[in-house]
Formats: C-alpha cells, sequence, structure tokens
C-alpha cells in the first residue's frame, strides 16, 4: 500500500476511481467543475437515495471535466451510537471493495473539511484494515493467483491541510499495518505458528527494529520457576517458552515503564478437561493476546515512541497426552502461591501468573494484559467489544477513552471482592477454576490479581470475543482482528500526555 496527499482540484486528479464521501453534516468535498459539482450536490440533496442505497458508482462522461473517469459516492451513516469515525472507517472499507469488484487500485478520495487530517487518517485505517486478505494457506489456481495490485490512497485537500494530514496519515498507515501483522499471526494454524515459531516472530520484531529479546524455553523455564507455564505445554510436541521485547528509547518523554503481557497459546485443545469439538478447531486464535502484544511493539517501535514499553508473552500448546498436566495438579507459581488445577482448560490465567512475574523482575510500574480468557466474557459482550478489569480509576479512564477514539470497544466490569473467597482450596492457596460456574471472567480477573507484583499498576483485558471473528462486521473480514493494537498506541499517548 502507498498514499499521497495532493492539493490540485479534484477534475485534475489522475486515478482509476475518485471517491467522495457524505456524512451527515456535509459532503467530505469542495470544488471542481460546474458539472463535478452537480452530480455531488445532487446527491447531496438526495435524501431519500441516500436511505435506500449507500453507494452510488458512475463513469463520468469526457465532458466532466474529469481526469478520473469513475467517480463512486458513498453515504456515512451515524444511526447508531459508535467510536470515534467508525463509520467513516467502514464507508471506507466499503468504497475500497467496491473498486476491488472492478480492478481499481489507484483509489483518490477527496476531503475538504475542518477535520481534514482526522477524516482522512480514518479513511486510510478503514481502507487499510478492510483490504486485508490473507490468502497465504490457499493453494494454487485458487484464490492466491488472484492477488489485487497493491492498494494507492490518494487524499485530495486543500493545501494548509497537507502537512498535518501527511503526519497523521504516516503514523495511522503504521498502525493499521501494525493491526494486520497481528491479525496474521492470529490466523495463522498450530502447525505453522507453534510457540517457538511465535517466539522467532519475537526476536525478528526485535532484530527490525533494535529492541532487546530475551527468551527461556522449555526445561529452562523449570529452572527459572515458571513452574505453572511450563506444566501447561509440557504434554506437547512443541515446547512452552517465553519472552521478551524492550523497547527503551535513549530520552524517554516519560518516567513511567509500561509492560504488556500476552497471552499466547497456540492451540488450546482444553487439555484433559478437553473442549467440545464444535469450537476446537478456532483454538488456534488462542494466542490473540500476543498477537495483540506483538503488534502494538511493531506499532510502538515504527512510530518511535518516546516511553520505555516492554512486552512479555508466554507462549504454549495444550495438549493432550501421557505427560499433560492432570487435573488435581497442584502447581507454585514464582511469587510461591500454590494452584489447585481444577480445570487444565482454565490454562491462560496460568501461564499469565509468569508474565506477571517477569513483569515485576523487569521492573514495570505500569502493566496490562491482553488475553483470550474466557468464554464468559465472549458470551456477555460478543465481538463488539472486550472486558476492562482494573481497580485503577485512571488506567480504566485512559483506557476507556483510547477505546472511543480509535474503535477498539471496552466494556468496564468489576473485580468484585465478594467473590474472592470462592478462588481459595482446602490444599493451596488458589483455586485455577472455582466450582461457582456463573461470573467466569470475574472469577479470572480476580484470580490474576493475585500475583500482580506489588506496587504494580495493573489492568486485565478479557478479549475472548474479539480478537477472532467468525463472520465479517464492520471493516473486519472472518478471522483475527488484532484487537488491542490501536488501543494500545492511543493509550500509551494518553499515558504519555497525563505524565509528563
Amino acid at each position: 500500500m502507498s498514499f499521497e496527499v495532493l492539493t490540485v482540484p479534484p477534475e485534475q486528479v489522475e486515478a482509476d476511481a475518485l471517491v467522495v464521501l457524505h456524512e451527515e453534516g456535509g459532503l467530505l468535498a469542495a470544488g471542481g467543475t460546474e458539472e463535478f459539482r452537480a452530480h455531488l450536490e445532487a446527491y447531496a440533496r438526495d435524501v431519500e437515495a441516500r436511505r435506500t442505497r449507500r453507494e452510488w458508482f458512475c463513469t463520468l462522461s469526457p465532458a466532466a471535466g474529469c481526469r478520473t473517469r469513475h467517480l463512486l459516492l458513498d453515504s456515512v451513516r451515524f444511526s447508531a451510537p459508535a467510536p470515534h469515525d467508525e463509520p467513516l472507517k467502514t464507508a471506507a472499507a466499503r468504497c475500497v471493495a467496491t473498486c476491488r469488484q472492478y480492478s481499481l487500485s489507484r483509489i483518490a478520495f477527496v476531503v475538504h473539511h475542518h477535520l481534514a487530517a482526522e477524516k482522512a487518517a480514518a479513511i486510510l485505517e478503514g481502507a487499510l484494515l478492510g483490504d486485508f486478505r490473507d490468502v497465504r494457506f490457499k493453494g494454487a489456481g485458487s484464490a492466491r493467483d488472484d492477488d489485487p495490485a497493491p492498494l494507492e490512497l490518494l487524499f485530495v485537500t486543500d493545501a494548509e491541510q497537507a502537512a498535518p494530514m501527511e503526519k497523521l496519515l504516516r503514523e495511522r498507515e503504521i498502525v493499521a499495518e501494525a493491526q494486520n501483522y497481528a491479525r496474521e499471526l492470529t490466523n495463522a494454524p498450530h502447525h505453522v505458528l507453534t510457540p517457538a515459531v511465535l517466539a522467532r516472530e519475537g526476536e525478528r520484531l526485535a532484530a527490525r527494529h533494535g529492541m532487546e529479546y530475551e527468551k527461556l524455553e522449555g526445561p529452562a523455564l523449570l529452572e527459572a520457576g515458571h513452574e505453572p507455564l511450563w506444566n501447561v505445554g509440557r504434554g506437547s510436541e512443541y515446547p512452552p517458552c517465553l519472552f521478551v521485547l524492550r523497547h527503551k528509547p535513549a530520552q524517554p518523554a516519560v518516567p513511567f515503564h509500561l509492560c504488556l503481557a500476552g497471552k499466547g497459546m497456540t492451540f488450546d485443545s482444553g487439555g484433559l478437561s478437553i473442549k467440545p469439538s464444535n469450537v476446537m478447531h478456532r483454538m488456534n486464535c488462542d494466542m490473540g493476546g500476543a498477537a495483540a502484544v506483538l503488534g502494538a511493539m511493531e506499532a510502538v517501535a515504527r512510530m518511535e515512541l518516546p516511553v520505555r514499553v516492554t512486552a512479555v508473552v508466554a507462549a504454549a500448546h495444550n495438549a493432550v497426552d501421557g505427560a499433560a498436566y492432570h487435573p488435581g495438579s497442584i502447581l507454585q507459581a514464582k511469587n510461591g502461591k500454590t494452584i489447585y488445577v481444577e480445570n487444565t482448560d482454565a490454562e491462560g490465567r496460568l501461564i499469565l501468573t509468569d508474565c506477571f512475574a517477569r513483569a515485576g523482575e523487569e521492573g514495570a510500574e505500569v502493566l496490562w494484559d491482553y488475553a483470550t480468557l474466557t468464554g464468559s466474557v465472549a458470551q456477555a459482550l460478543g465481538p463488539a467489544m472486550a472486558g476492562l478489569f482494573t481497580e485503577d480509576e485512571e488506567l480504566r479512564t485512559v483506557l476507556l477513552e483510547a477505546s472511543g477514539n480509535t474503535g477498539d470497544g471496552l466494556w468496564p466490569l468489576p473485580l468484585c471482592r465478594e467473590y474472592e473467597p470462592l478462588l481459595k482450596h482446602h490444599l493451596a492457596d488458589l483455586n485455577n477454576r472455582p466450582p461457582e460456574v456463573t461470573a467466569g471472567g470475574i472469577h479470572a480477573a480476580n484470580f490474576l490479581k493475585a500475583f500482580v507484583p506489588e506496587g504494580v499498576r495493573w489492568a486485565h483485558l478479557d478479549i475472548a470475543g474479539a480478537a477472532a471473528l467468525q463472520k465479517p462486521r464492520r471493516y473486519f473480514s472472518m478471522g483475527g482482528t488484532g484487537f488491542g493494537v490501536r488501543l494500545t498506541v492511543e493509550a500509551v499517548r494518553l499515558l504519555t500526555q497525563r505524565m509528563g
């Protein structure tokens, strides 16, 4: 993908298609020849047409004096409450898809608006996320051989808007590409993306951007005291591992040290507490938290954010095998607390204890984790948002504001202290899955809270429903969404503003 900002009249643009979007409040375009303006004004007046038809694709006659032959008009609807500019992103994705149907890849968006830079950035984000196609695993003679030409986006605006627009577009391009990278990781089958391969992705990412990298694998985990992670992965032919990436700017703008923890279950059979067969085929996506963390680190590094950020990822394959850990096992976490394993399918919270311990050793001051942790949160919130658990008011405020700005939806859920006694076990300090079947997301969050290093500010993001889709929605195709990448970058920006 490439983009360019142009400050010429719309009729002088040379592209495959010229796109004009209409929001509530008016067209995002101005200028042009009399015939060109007539097309736009007629469409804007036709309220009834906008109610029944969102798009109008036409071929301009040479008399219009426009160098671009195809004109696409699209109505952006704000019929329901939505995060910032989400309908605009969805419309941009829809426009690109329409152009792709006609093999048009050089697409110009006309953006004349008092918020032109912000509008253009939303268009670019929606276009990039909407144009994502994962054909890596298609065979010969299939869709893999029909890859369209690379997308070229042109943004036509006023001269005074060009510089701020270009800067914002560059930033949004980085974030969208990082999110698509996370989507590719999430989509990969378990035999392609094993724990070792996921760790190599982290190593390559660190090498690309000059970040520090460290890894513990196999028996070395036990030697370092990471008993939960070792046990969760010991029944698989793919050894578990824990790896760390460190983004350490030479001159941080703020003193705080953020750590991102990612659940990296590259496949989760449920272990001996086996999952039902109707969902098990989707369990390669159980590393959506790790994908979000790696995508976020890609964006943080490429944007050279002046904030110290460390990523800790625990990766394992929860298999059914004679060596697999058993229900009834008692494990000791690195902080000394013991855990009774009531259910081997509640493994994500076990491996996150090792991420939290490592975050404490790294000197993290702020910690939040991304994890496809509970079906309970997925059932409650669906694919549109993740559950946010924290007792830190500032973190809650920042993450919710970032959610509203980016479209990675969050809903605050409680850490209910009344439920904490349900985690106690008569043989161990904690039960990994209490017998109470309701409030599963809260029980999981309460369990994690017991392993947060002392003095560290913490938030838990349960992305079980939002990390991967079973059908397309908004500008996302079926499969991984990369949820959390945009949210992290925006939350880091907001935290920096507050603490700077």
